[in-house]
């Protein structure tokens, strides 16, 4: 039952009232019949749940039909009958918010108040939709949003530093001793005072941001509430001096030494002033729809800041012709969990150009079968006796590159691509690189530990012997270089270089293809396919992707839905027919868009005629004997071990029947790159508990065969996630989770070093993942340029994305696609730079050469580079060409 409440006349505003306001819609008038759909950048209904809608009507009828309906906005795949997690509608489904017969038909002015408390499944709105019969009339004078008086700051603030001279606080609007913005709007708040000098600004904040930080089905809103942000794009202090100039920063919080805002907790932030110059104001400037700023004082103080624990990645020295350093290498094995007795080790090294080989055999010379970890190498490197000299890489998701001491730990996966780690010391200029050799993709756990002056290595392998059975590890190469880590990683390149031959196409419009959109047939944003007609609508699609600045490949999820065997296993094309799909494809084509089509790496719907032959002889076996299945919601679609081959045999042939018959250009194997599963089955012709990388290489294969021997050879393969070194020949192209995963305060870059060591392989960096939409990390937007990377764009692009975005990702597809012949090509990371805080990578070759440039500091930088001065805001980036033109 709708609660409401019907008041005549306007509603006497409370206090602060414009500052709980979460949405506005200013007066519009609407004459029936129709039916009107608006797009919004998301309502936080969960923060904001009071619909106050001031109005005239007449003409409406006293039913139940719906006036005014919010709409969540949510986009996924739509397994029939079951209720999965990224099902849109278990959670996403439209709400009517008010009936015809909530309103007065009466051509007076009335507020009616509606509590969605209870009501929304979701925590934002995404659309207003406005329905109405012939004859009716609605005037809406105004419709808001409203939140609690709780969403406000409390009375007393954060107390400024003794010392400091307090500065007023002008502009916004004034709540109880803050000033503040309103959360749609993006207003400046200016510091004033008389011109001085000084060390440090301070500033007593309070922000709100009312948006979810990542998908939330299921889970509370609050549970998933941003609790801090670190995002520019949300909010930069502009200072200007009495001498006129100006520079950018983000505040530094003082209680946390980190440059980020504590969400609704009022605390005391810093800015550290050029010395010398008098400071002659200061503006806060809220940037974003879904950001609020309270302040409460402002002062400046002559002492410098309170120092960051936040650093920058370890700098290179340049050489300046000293010889190269010697690093100290020692190296040896452990075995934990089998006697000493029971396991005969057979260690060799050997000398080689590029430094040393080691290798190691293993003998079960027992009468037992023995179990047990084996860790090869153990080795600690020491490239200095400076431990402050001393720095690694260490190039997990978001490589980290650091001098600090403790210990890092990744398993061989997507987590850890790359199997090498470096160890380098700048000032003794030396350093030694470790390569373990292994192009079968086996499981292992890379682990690093500093201590003083050391580095210790070591990679972890699960072994299982049988009596008089024998094992041989991959072997590691480890290879001295100077000062720079660069070295290292051209020697691991190298190794690369040896056995690395791509086994697919590359087709060559993969090479400008940056763009990649998502989008499902039901479930969707409703330009892929007509639901009602039953028909694929491939056209308004791309002209939906202009908003974006174009769209460079289709990449159609949940095509192959059934409602009888759901959408994997068996893979039917109900949806539209055959013929529809193929001559939408075609049509995409023919305007340069290519299109892939998804498939399941692991999954079959045990519905499916598939799923019910193969009765669970397929199926994926946990640690605890018992069948895997997908998470969430009813055990409808099971795990298939890749290592089994009937269903290698079963999956390439169909995948390769459906690219066949309707042209695609792309076939996408989900789950797929990421390699952390394990199965324990006995009779799937593997050793129990092996990882599944090994078993998805093999089945790369069998999917590359099938497509070869039905003519479809130049029909790339794209999969979930980066593949790790060993599965890279056999992908085309991947999306990324790169920026997902990396802890930001270890790898303040997000360095994705796959995207070097393998730059034919294409990336789309997952960041608009999820269901819902939700407030994007602009970000990492900005670092996926820096890498010369795609998108993978998922959702409604006015909603999810925004007008601010939209404009930056056409400039920034622009750039990209202008560059696409030195972004295609070969790519260098982090090259000398002439600012400690700008970070640079270099892409293609002369004279098709370009650089992006990350400020990875907080306040505005100046530096040459190709011939120019240049300004680099915080934590943002710039594109230059060789020529020396910025971007």
């Amino acid at each position: 039952m709708l609660a409401y409440l019907l008041l005549l006349g306007m509603t006497a505003a409370t206090p602060c009232e414009d500052l709980r306001v979460g949405y506005r819609r200013e007066a519009v008038e609407r004459v029936g019949p129709g039916d009107w759909r608006e797009a919004v950048e998301p309502v936080w209904v969960y923060a904001y749940p009071t619909l106050r809608l001031r109005y005239r009507a007449s003409g409406l009828p006293s039913d139940d039909s719906a006036v005014l309906t919010l709409s969540p906005g949510s986009v996924g795949p739509v397994t029939p009958g079951a209720t999965n997690p990224e099902n849109p509608f278990v959670a996403g489904s439209p709400v009517p918010a008010v009936l015809a017969r909530d309103l007065a038909a009466d051509v007076e002015p009335h507020t009616l108040d509606v509590d969605l408390r209870g009501r929304m499944r979701t925590p934002q709105i995404h659309e207003l939709r406005f329905a109405l019969p012939e004859g009716a009339k609605l005037a809406v004078e105004e419709l808001t949003f409203l939140g609690g008086a709780d969403l406000l700051p409390p009375e007393a603030g954060p107390t400024l530093p003794a010392g400091a001279a307090a500065w007023g606080v002008e502009g916004g609007a004034d709540c109880g001793g803050w000033r503040g913005t309103t959360l749609r709007g993006r207003e400046t708040l200016r510091v004033v005072g008389e011109p001085r000098a000084g060390g440090t600004l301070y500033l007593g904040l309070f922000p709100n941001f009312a948006n979810v930080g990542s998908f939330a089905a299921g889970r509370s809103p609050e549970e998933v509430r941003v609790k801090e942000s670190r995002e520019t794009a949300d909010l930069i202090v502009r200072l200007t001096y009495a001498d006129g100039g100006e520079e950018e920063q983000y505040p530094l919080s003082v209680a946390e030494r980190r440059h980020v805002l504590a969400n609704r907790r009022p605390a005391l932030y810093a800015l550290e002033l050029e010395p010398g110059r008098p400071l002659a104001s200061a503006e806060i400037v809220d940037r974003s729809a879904h950001a609020q700023i309270f302040v409460s004082s402002a002062g400046v103080s002559d002492d410098p800041p309170p120092g960051s624990v936040e650093t920058l990645p370890a700098a290179v020295a340049r050489r300046e012709g000293r010889p190269v350093g010697a690093a100290e290498v020692e190296a040896t094995h452990r075995i934990v969990g089998a006697p000493e007795a029971a396991i005969e080790a057979r260690p060799t090294e050997r000398a080689e150009a590029e430094g040393r080989r080691l290798a190691l055999e293993l003998k079960n010379v027992g009468a037992e079968v023995r179990e047990f970890t084996l860790t090869f190498p153990s080795a600690t490197i020491r490239p200095s006796a400076d431990a402050g000299d001393v720095a690694y890489v260490f190039p997990r998701q978001g490589a980290v590159i650091a001098r600090e001491e403790g210990t890092l730990e990744a398993p061989y996966n997507a987590a850890f691509p790359l199997q090498f780690v470096d160890v380098f010391a700048p000032g003794a200029d030396a350093g030694a690189a470790l390569i373990v050799r292994d192009v079968e993709g086996r499981g292992k756990t890379f682990r690093l530990r500093k201590q003083g002056a050391g580095v210790t290595v070591e990679v972890d392998y699960r072994v299982r012997l049988e009596p008089g059975e024998s094992w041989r590890a991959p072997e590691v190469s480890i290879a001295p270089h100077g000062g720079d880590w660069r070295e290292g990683f051209a020697a691991y390149r190298a190794w690369v270089a040896s056995w690395y031959r791509p086994v697919g196409p590359r087709p060559a419009w993969l090479r400008s293809a940056f763009w990649a959109r998502r989008d499902y047939p039901v479930g969707g944003t409703g330009k892929l396919f007509d639901v009602k007609r039953g028909r694929y609508t491939f056209d308004a699609l791309v002209r939906d992707g202009e908003a974006f600045g174009g769209v460079d490949f289709i990449d159609v999820s949940s095509w192959a839905m059934s409602e009888t065997v759901g959408r994997v296993g068996d893979y039917p094309i109900e949806l539209g027919g055959v013929d529809d799909l193929a001559r939408n494809i075609a049509q995409a084509r023919a305007q340069g868009v290519p299109t892939g089509l998804y498939f399941e790496g692991y999954l079959i719907d045990k519905r499916s005629k598939v799923g019910r032959e193969q009765d669970g002889r397929w199926q994926l076996i946990n640690e605890d004997g018992k069948g895997a299945w997908w998470s969430g919601g009813e055990a409808t679609e099971l795990f298939a071990c890749p290592y089994v081959p009937d269903w290698r045999a079963f999956l390439a042939r169909r995948v390769a029947e459906v690219a066949k018959d309707v042209g695609a250009a792309g076939v996408y194997l989900d789950e797929f790159g990421f390699g952390r599963m394990r199965c324990y089955a006995a009779d799937h012709g593997h050793r129990p508990g092996v990882e599944t990388l090994p078993g998805e290489i093999e089945t790369a294969r069998a999917v590359r065969k099938a497509l070869d021997d039905a003519g479809a050879g130049g029909t790339m393969i794209y999969i979930e996630e980066t593949p790790p070194d060993a599965a890279a020949p056999y992908f085309d192209a991947a999306f990324c989770y790169n920026f997902n995963h990396a802890d930001i305060n270890r790898s303040p870059l997000k360095l994705n070093l796959s995207r070097f060591a393998f730059p034919d392989v294409r990336l789309w960096d997952m960041v608009s993942i999820g269901i819902d939409p939700r407030v994007l990390p602009w970000e990492d937007f900005r670092l996926s340029l820096w890498h010369g990377n795609g998108l993978w764009l998922k959702g409604h692009a006015e909603s999810w994305y925004g007008d601010d975005l939209l404009a930056w990702l056409r400039r920034a597809h622009g750039l990209l696609k202008a560059h696409a012949e030195a972004f295609a090509g070969p790519a260098e990371p982090l090259v000398d730079s002439p600012h400690p805080a700008v970070f640079i990578n270099r892409f293609g070759v002369a004279p098709k050469v370009v650089h992006t440039l990350f400020n990875a500091s907080y306040r505005t930088v100046r530096f040459p580079f190709e011939g120019r001065e240049r300004t680099l805001a915080p934590r943002d980036v710039m594109v230059v060409e060789a020529s020396g033109e910025a971007r």
